[in-house]
């Protein structure tokens, strides 16, 4: 039995990164700081790198269908977004899709170990 329905919202943790990017006006070039979904890797030993991300943030998963192809596994047509630290809603409309477990994933947020970049420092 399937229990996901079209117009159903999944919200997540998310990790975010600060990133910058380079914007063009009149007055010449701006780098404007952003925040961007995902987070980077450090090198913490010679031979070693660690996960990190500068805050959390949120995935946002809207079920626009759900179908089942005869003998196929479930698909589950989604948009996604995601909500910065800062509250900001941001994303594109594109309409995915997913097998429905691969769409479970999704929905309980960012699947790698990750830690703060605070908690890094202490």
């Amino acid at each position: 039995m399937n229990d996901l329905a079209a117009g159903m919202v999944f919200r997540a943790p998310y990790p975010f990164v600060r990133d910058e990017y380079e914007e063009v006006d009149a007055d010449g070039i701006h780098k404007i700081k952003t925040w961007k979904p995902g987070t980077r890797f450090e090198w913490v030993g010679p031979e070693d790198t660690e996960c990190i991300a500068d805050a959390m943030g949120e995935i946002i998963l809207t079920v626009v269908s759900v179908h089942q192809p005869g003998r196929f596994p479930t698909r589950v047509f989604f948009t996604r977004r995601w909500r910065d630290p800062n509250g900001r809603e941001f994303g594109k409309g594109a309409c995915r899709c997913a097998i429905s477990s691969k769409f479970r994933r999704l929905a309980r947020g960012y699947a790698h170990e990750f830690v703060m970049a605070r908690e890094q420092a202490a």
